[in-house]
């Protein structure tokens, strides 16, 4: 058997240019926060969208997520990619909205959060079923399952980097991926079959 079979996964270290980022905002360039997250809105809000049934509040919990981020980079020590430390950070949030929806307490930052990322018109009723139907079927996950699904099926993230969202191992995350997948499927089966 694989003695790394159920450890927690190594992290992947943040990119060069992510470096070069946060080493502007740690000597206080505030500037140098948009391009360092930049890249990665778009993700966070289509994570915040799958786990807020309301789009305001998917993008208070990206807005929350930012300004926790940007308190918190004095001690991001880079262990992980940036990606996956803002991702673990909405997760958190996502957890406990009545901690973060309390009301206006945290300041915003001044970093636009896209609202254009919409998913494109679906013009056939079929695919808009279809669609309307796995967003049912998600919503009917488990807050990990679904994570974990998005986080492989839309962001394209290993399971190493899914484990590091999630905090758990490799093997965790890749039996709630599959476990996702089984119950989506048995829920859309229906729908597939000819």
């Amino acid at each position: 058997m694989d003695p790394r079979v159920g450890e927690r996964p190594r992290p992947t270290p943040p990119t060069d240019a992510e470096r070069h980022w946060l080493d502007r905002c740690r000597a206080g360039d505030a500037a140098a926060f948009q391009p360092l997250v930049h890249p990665h809105l778009r993700g966070l809000l289509s994570l915040a969208r799958r786990h807020c049934r309301d789009p305001h509040w998917a993008e208070d919990l990206v807005q929350e997520t930012l300004v926790r981020a940007f308190r918190a980079l004095p001690s991001f020590r880079g262990d992980s990619a940036l990606r996956t430390w803002l991702f673990r950070i909405l997760i958190r949030l996502a957890a406990e909205p009545q901690r973060w929806r309390r009301g206006a307490t945290t300041e915003p930052l001044d970093v636009d959060v896209p609202d254009h990322f919409d998913a494109p018109m679906v013009h056939d009723a079929m695919a808009r079923e279809l669609r309307d139907r796995l967003d049912e079927a998600m919503e009917r996950l488990t807050a990990k399952q679904r994570t974990a699904l998005h986080l492989r099926a839309v962001e394209g993230m290993d399971y190493a980097g899914i484990a590091d969202v999630l905090g758990c191992s490799q093997v965790a995350a890749r039996m709630q991926v599959l476990e996702a997948r089984r119950r989506v499927m048995g829920r859309l089966k229906e729908h597939l079959d000819p």
